[in-house]
């Protein structure tokens, strides 16, 4: 068998050979990205950057949003955003049913 195939079948099986469970060895962690997490609901205008507070509502109707300082209209993708929409949905119903369970004294 030539050389090359030799190493190559040698590094093949070896990747492999290294990875089994009885592998001691530990794992490199990933490092976690850091997120920042806005307290203030809305998003920032491309046009001029005035801090729009958009609601759950209008989100979950598709309305649009119109920025009050320099009058840019944004509108959601109905197709893009369509997961997001219907996840949004359901967080909004836990919420509305965690509500009720806290009004009606169950909590």
């Amino acid at each position: 068998m030539p050389n090359w195939i030799t190493k190559l079948r040698d590094r093949f099986f070896g990747f492999f050979s290294s990875k089994t469970k009885d592998d001691n060895s530990e794992a490199i962690p990933e490092k976690t990205p850091e997120l920042e997490v806005s307290r203030q609901p809305g998003l920032s205008c491309p046009e001029c950057g005035t801090k729009l507070v958009i609601s759950m509502e209008t989100l979950l109707n598709y309305e649009p949003v119109q920025c009050f300082n320099c009058g840019l209209e944004l509108t959601i993708d109905q197709e893009k955003s369509k997961q997001s929409i219907e996840s949004l949905r359901k967080l909004n119903q836990g919420l509305s049913e965690a509500k009720k369970v806290r009004a009606d004294g169950q909590l």
